[in-house]
């Protein structure tokens, strides 16, 4: 087992929940497994309904191309929280009564789960409630809080006015219109949380598996898991990977892509703030938090989204973060060698809740997808939701969330909006100039679409002068991918597929890596072609 190092000076990115734990070796999948439901992607979703069907009797093997929580899970801010991304007074228009009263129990009994599931296996993960704080700092932020209070005490929620959040006393300077305080939220440490679980989840019939990629999911009487190793037989099937792998376009039109930002250091003596959630109504927003990790307590500050394969210098978010931050607590300076930076991606739906459910038009195969920024309850939420439905037991829930739903007055501007980047980055891709006319053009740690022979390529050459070309072509539905320069990989734009330098998937929906390409043969093509022209 290794231990990560703790200092993360350099530009690369650290998750602070990653290097402050130990990571445990399961094994990969190297033979054929039989168990009662395969389970892809070790993250929050996936370990949550593992340790709920093991407990129900059922056998369940875990799969993921990673290891346990250093997915999206491992690149969380971990607010554990029933205030959703969604605005309760638009799920009042868009849902009903109904449906929102749903949204809001369904949240909560998550948070419940998590601090049920801690107490009895024991997990030292640092768990404990804490109220929300949701701010305006400008006239616009405090009517929508006005709607969004009534809304949350018509559906039952713990919310209260308050003047402003308990942090703002240690801002500089602030105006503060108005804030609501909402009860019994929690925070944890997120990766220890999943840890803890899955090993409760190894043995008596039940496996984890890890670095073992799927190549393929084929439905069946018998569900078949195909990985670069092994081959897991299952009744069942849960895609927990985010964005799911196994539907290939019609769930994706629904969902968008984005990357979010935060960074952590550790907290100043003199600026000691309330253990709460806070976040505010801004576009792009922000939220902070606190958490102790060993004997050092870290302010948690995240935001500055955008779309996934759209902003070139990633670096500059992070930038920003350290920036406000500087001017909101009047900080000289943040250290840098204590510093941790991680960007993590969030699926947005197109109405505003997750698609949980069995996937459209499958029998055996579940997918949970379209969390936004509330991972870490809507995936418990998930986690509980689909090992109901696999139970066969009834539910409230799996109406509201079915990944089949058609809410048209919901979602269609979303849709329309989300969906026309599609056709133009295919349009723009082809026609648009290559960043740089040469390889050599490539600096160290730079990834740029380089023409080589008329092709547009992509190239990244590593710190030590090694370069890795690859086609820039994602393997998904066929856009050209972008480098992201604070992650060092490939985004796709359209769907939200991301690539290592080397090519290999990272994120889905797509299954397969990028296409590599030999630059000594297409450079001595193009010496050949040059000499038959002279």
């Amino acid at each position: 087992m290794k231990k990560a190092s703790l200092s993360s000076g350099s530009r690369q990115t650290h998750s602070l929940w990653i290097d402050s734990t130990v990571t445990p070796l399961f094994p990969p999948l190297k033979k054929k497994v039989s168990v009662d439901v395969a389970i892809i992607g070790a993250g929050m979703t996936g370990i949550t309904a593992a340790i709920y069907l093991k407990q129900a009797g059922r056998t369940v093997a875990v799969v993921d191309t990673h290891h346990v929580g250093t997915g999206e899970s491992g690149h969380t801010t971990a607010h554990i929280t029933e205030v959703i991304d969604t605005r309760y007074h638009k799920l009042l228009s868009d849902f009903g009564l109904n449906g929102a009263r749903v949204a809001a129990e369904s949240n909560r009994s998550a948070i419940g789960a998590i601090d049920q599931l801690v107490t009895q296996h024991g997990l030292e993960c640092d768990f404990r409630r804490v109220p929300a704080y949701l701010y305006a700092e400008d006239q616009a932020g405090k009517e929508e809080l006005e709607k969004e209070y009534e809304a949350a005490r018509k559906i039952g929620l713990k919310v209260s006015r308050e003047k402003e959040p308990p942090i703002a006393k240690l801002w500089k300077n602030h105006s503060i219109r108005s804030a609501l305080r909402f009860e019994d939220q929690a925070a944890f440490h997120p990766r220890k949380y999943l840890l803890g679980l899955a090993r409760a989840i190894q043995g008596q019939g039940s496996h984890i598996f890890e670095k073992s990629h799927v190549k393929e999911i084929r439905e069946g009487t018998h569900c078949h898991v195909i990985t670069d190793q092994g081959e897991i037989i299952s009744r069942d099937v849960i895609v927990a990977t985010n964005s799911p792998i196994s539907n290939r376009f019609t769930l994706h039109t629904k969902n968008a892509a984005y990357r979010t930002y935060a960074i952590a250091f550790p907290a100043p003596e003199s600026h000691k703030f309330y253990d709460a959630l806070y976040w505010d109504t801004q576009d792009p927003y922000h939220y902070i938090r606190q958490e102790k990790v060993g004997d050092e307590l870290y302010w948690i500050v995240g935001g500055e989204d955008h779309k996934t394969g759209m902003e070139r210098d990633t670096q500059d978010r992070f930038d920003r973060l350290i920036q406000y931050s500087k001017n909101k607590f009047n900080l000289k300076d943040i250290d840098l060698n204590k510093l941790y930076r991680w960007s993590g991606q969030i699926i947005e739906p197109a109405d505003g809740l997750p698609y949980i459910g069995k996937n459209p038009g499958d029998q055996h195969t579940y997918i949970a997808t379209g969390y936004a920024g509330n991972g870490m309850t809507f995936s418990t939420v998930a986690g509980l939701l689909l090992t109901d439905l696999i139970l066969g037991m009834k539910t409230p829930w799996a109406k509201l969330y079915s990944p089949s739903r058609i809410k048209p007055l919901a979602s269609a501007m979303t849709f329309l909006e989300e969906n026309k980047d599609y056709p133009l980055c295919m349009i723009k891709d082809r026609i648009t100039p290559a960043e740089a006319s040469s390889v050599a053009e490539v600096k160290p740690g730079e990834g740029k679409i380089v023409r080589v022979k008329g092709k547009k390529t992509a190239v990244y050459r590593a710190e030590d002068g090694t370069v890795q070309a690859l086609s820039p072509i994602c393997t998904h539905l066929g856009c050209y991918v972008a480098f992201n320069n604070s992650e060092k990989s490939w985004d796709c734009p359209c769907h939200g597929s991301r690539f290592s330098t080397d090519g290999k998937v990272i994120n889905g929906p797509t299954k397969a890596p990028l296409k590599p390409i030999n630059l000594e043969v297409e450079e001595e093509s193009e010496k050949k072609d040059s000499s038959e022209v002279a």
